[in-house]
């Protein structure tokens, strides 16, 4: 009897002695493991409705359930039905929307708009998906190339890519002309 009742003690204290604190079961709950990770990938995404964009990634995790993709180190391009670039960049991280297709971009964003030969570069940049719009957020500097010599400095940047207008909220370097 004696040692059934010391090996219950045991059990007991080894089971209490397992159990997570408070804080570690609320760590271990909010902590969600994506639902597929690719590695060195190649995504292609077709809406259907317009030519697809090719993404290259070294990683990207989709979460199903938020409708959510994390992409390190994006490169991405689209082509017109000819076969011509129309649109490539890159960011050191992205954290899109799967549903609606908006995107926060950061680390190193840049992304070049052709024919018209636009670049655009800064830190970080929201993509509006339904909009085909990039936007920059507080005092973040975004550097616009175009006409392959003009070159303007701003905060506030407004671009929509469709068709093919910028603003600034406020210039630092250059000159917006028409």
């Amino acid at each position: 009897m004696r040692k059934r009742l010391l090996g219950m003690v045991l059990a007991l204290f080894l089971f209490l002695s397992c159990s997570l604190s408070p804080e570690q079961e609320v760590m271990a709950r909010s902590f969600t493991l994506p639902d597929l990770t690719l590695r060195n990938a190649t995504y292609v995404l077709d809406r259907g409705n317009e030519p697809p964009i090719f993404v290259i990634a070294d990683e990207i995790d989709l979460y199903d359930q938020t409708h959510t993709a994390i992409i390190r180190g994006l490169h991405f391009s689209q082509k017109d039905e000819e076969g011509n670039i129309i649109i490539s960049g890159h960011a050191d991280f992205a954290e899109v929307d799967t549903e609606y297709y908006d995107a926060e971009l950061s680390g190193s964003v840049s992304l070049e708009k052709y024919p018209e030969h636009l670049l655009i570069e800064a830190e970080a940049l929201s993509w509006i998906g339904d909009d085909e719009t990039l936007v920059s957020r507080g005092d973040t500097p975004v550097t616009l190339l175009y006409e392959d010599d003009k070159k303007v400095q701003g905060t506030g940047m407004t671009a929509t890519l469709a068709s093919f207008s910028v603003t600034f909220k406020a210039v630092l370097e250059g000159v917006i002309s028409q």
